[in-house]
This record gives C-alpha cells, sequence and structure tokens, in this order.
C-alpha cells in the first residue's frame, strides 16, 4: 500500500478552493493536512513532520532561497503556483515544479511526481555540486585563526597580485570583522554583499549582477564590500553565499574571498553566524590558511588544522604565518616554526610573511600589499608566494 503524503497549501484565496478539491479527490496518494496563513506556518508545518509537500504561491515576497532551502531541509518539497513566465525564477530557488494556479490537475501532477522522484531519488543533506566547467574562475578562501592574524591584510594582498595577472574579484565575506572598506579606504555606508545576497534570495545570480554591486580598485580589480555592521550577519546565508561564488566563478579568473574565523564547533540547526564561512569552505577550490607568527597564533593553527583534517575536504590548502619576527619566536624563526607546526601538519609546507612597520604605513594610506605606494618586505614575500600558486590556479 502506498503512503499517503501531507499537503500544506499556501494559496490565493481564488485558486485555493478548487485546488483542495483536486488535491482530495487522490486520498490515495495525497491528504490536506493544513491551510497556512503565511510561510512561516508552511515551515513549522515541516519541522514538526506533519507534511512533506506545499504548495505555494510563488508571487509570495516571502518564498526566497532561504525558505525554500529550509524547507527542503525539513524534507518538504514546494511546488509554486505560477504562470510559464516565472517557470525559471521559481526553479531557481529550488522548487521541486512549477504549476499553473488556475489548472488544479497540473498541480496534482506536479505533487505525484514530487513523490515519485522522492522515492527514487533519496535527498542527501549535503552532496555536493558538480565541479565547475572547466572554463570558470578560481575561488581562493582566506580563512585563518582567531586573534587577527592579518586575513583580510593577506586577502586585499593575494587579490591585488593576481589582478595584475588575470581580472579578479575580492568579496569581503567576513561575517564577524569586516573591515576590507576601512582597510582601502572604500565607503563603508553601503554593502556589497549584502545587496548581493538579497539578489540571491529572489533568483539565480548573473555577472551582470555581480558587477552592479561590486566597487571598481584598479583595472583588474573588483571588490565587494562587506557588511555595515556584524550584527547584521543575518542578511546572508550559507544558499546566498554558494549563489555569490557562483556568480563569482562566471565574472572573474580569480575571485578570493576574506572570511572569518569560526567557532570550530559542531553545525546546529538555524541560522549560525559561520553559515558564510562554512558555505565558502564547501565551494573554494583552494584555502588559505593564515595564522599570527607567535606562540600563541600555532597553538590556535593546531585547533584549526585538526577541525580541518575531520571536517574539510580534498583541495589545496597553504598555510601562511604572518607577522614572523624573532622577538616572537626566536633568533632562528622559521626552524623554531618548522618544529612546531611539523608536531601536527607532519610534512606540510608552509609560508612565511615577516613582521613589517611598512604593512602598517601602507594600510595608513588605505594600500593594499601589492599596490603602488606599499613596498615593503612583507609585499615582496607575499609576492613571491603568490607567484608560486599561478601555475596551478
Amino acid at each position: 500500500m502506498s503512503a499517503v503524503h501531507g499537503v500544506v497549501i499556501l494559496a490565493d484565496q481564488r485558486y485555493e478552493a478548487p485546488i483542495i478539491q483536486a488535491i482530495q479527490s487522490r486520498a490515495d496518494a495525497l491528504a490536506i493536512v493544513r491551510r497556512c496563513a503565511d510561510l512561516a506556518e508552511v515551515i513549522a508545518a515541516a519541522r514538526a513532520g506533519v507534511a512533506d509537500l506545499a504548495v505555494i504561491d510563488g508571487a509570495d515576497p516571502d518564498l526566497t532561497a532561504e525558505a525554500v532551502g529550509a524547507l527542503r531541509e525539513a524534507g518538504m518539497e514546494v511546488i509554486a503556483l505560477a504562470q510559464h513566465a516565472e517557470r525559471l525564477r521559481l526553479s531557481a530557488l529550488g522548487v521541486a515544479s512549477v504549476a499553473a494556479p488556475a489548472s488544479p490537475e497540473q498541480v496534482v501532477n506536479s505533487l505525484i511526481a514530487a513523490t515519485r522522484t522522492r522515492r527514487s531519488q533519496p535527498a542527501t543533506a549535503s552532496s555536493p555540486p558538480p565541479p565547475p566547467p572547466t572554463s570558470a574562475g578560481s575561488v581562493l578562501a582566506v580563512w585563518g585563526t582567531s586573534g587577527a592574524p592579518g586575513r583580510t591584510t593577506l586577502a586585499a594582498g593575494i587579490a591585488t597580485m593576481l589582478a595584475a595577472r588575470a581580472p579578479t574579484i575580492l568579496i569581503d565575506a567576513d561575517t564577524s570583522n569586516p573591515t576590507l572598506s576601512h582597510l582601502l579606504g572604500l565607503p563603508v555606508h553601503a554593502s556589497g554583499l549584502s545587496v548581493l545576497a538579497r539578489a540571491a534570495s529572489r533568483g539565480a545570480l548573473t555577472p551582470e549582477d555581480l558587477a552592479g554591486a561590486c566597487v571598481p580598485r584598479s583595472e583588474g580589480l573588483r571588490i565587494v564590500t562587506g557588511l555595515v555592521t556584524p550584527h547584521r550577519w543575518r542578511e546572508v546565508s550559507r544558499t546566498s553565499i554558494e549563489a555569490i561564488i557562483a556568480a563569482a566563478r562566471l565574472s572573474a579568473r580569480y575571485s578570493v574571498i576574506d572570511l572569518a574565523a569560526t567557532s570550530l564547533e559542531k553545525a546546529s540547526r538555524g541560522a549560525n553566524r559561520d553559515d558564510v564561512a562554512l558555505g565558502v569552505l564547501a565551494r573554494a577550490d583552494r584555502l588559505v590558511v593564515v595564522a599570527r607568527g607567535d606562540i600563541v597564533g600555532v597553538n590556535r593553527l593546531s585547533f584549526l588544522a585538526r577541525w580541518w583534517e575531520e571536517h574539510g575536504r580534498e583541495i589545496p590548502v597553504d598555510v601562511i604565518v604572518n607577522r614572523v619576527t624573532s622577538d616572537a619566536i626566536g633568533p632562528r624563526p622559521v626552524a623554531a616554526l618548522q618544529a612546531a607546526i611539523g608536531a601536527f601538519m607532519p610534512g606540510h609546507i608552509f609560508h612565511t610573511v615577516s613582521e613589517d612597520g611598512g604593512v602598517g604605513r601602507a594600510s595608513l594610506r588605505a594600500k593594499a600589499l601589492g599596490e603602488k605606494g606599499a613596498g615593503c618586505l612583507a609585499a615582496d614575500e607575499l609576492e613571491a608566494i603568490v607567484a608560486q600558486w599561478v601555475p596551478t590556479l
């Protein structure tokens, strides 16, 4: 005997009654369990497990990619009610199918098809996307430990140096301490990241959307500024940052994404400040881990390395120990770092960037390492590191 699937409905009153009647005619497979007043009630029904199918008005302003993602995470598939012209937009949000609201039979057929799809293709909670096409650009995530090791400074420098070789986008996705605008003297009253996140919640992002949200820095470098204030981190979800990454791949040869240090705690249900960083880490092609060059920084790097070994992916990982000085590590800093890091990352090659007053002087003039007027030892060392990466990016 086949299972009966619970259905909730959130539709315009003009179409609701005929659709309900059509669903009730298929009592062998479908059962209306709730008529919802808003999308929050639909999500509540999904999380309570009372229904696994939803019929929702495609014009509902709350029907975003995040909302559909929340429903699918709870095990519910969505049939959106809309005309054919809206099909592409709604499909991009992740709905199972789109049905004409004035055609109850089409709605029922779509619901039945969704039940068959669920049986033949069991959902996987975190199935990775297919690899990007070879023509797509590379995405570098700049991550690292807490304690201000210099992630943003190095991310800006890496992007600047890559931009001298090919078109590059630099994205401030640090939801804890977004400082890229301050570092580079850019306007801080508007957030390109928020603009793109809102656009992603309404449909697929295009390279044109990304270009419109960027601030040009040089001929080869465009910048997506970060959140205006950290407390607005909920404006950007994991779903939206993944959409932004997809658009960035099609917009530039290189995309460099500055991330916050994460809590390294087990992911929990519901929105989490770490979601954006975890979304980037799940989609990046290369990971650059930044640690501070002292005993505290190396200790924090050991925790991060252990977390990545358990939860990370098989992608190239480059470690940069930043702000290295003999005052903090001893007269032979590289040898000391090799001994310390080798204890928990045996055989892993790391790079070093020296503590350099020139970095502070460049920052005071709102210059990134690699820009004219920001020359110093640290910039030269970072340029040598980037030059090593380029052939494999």
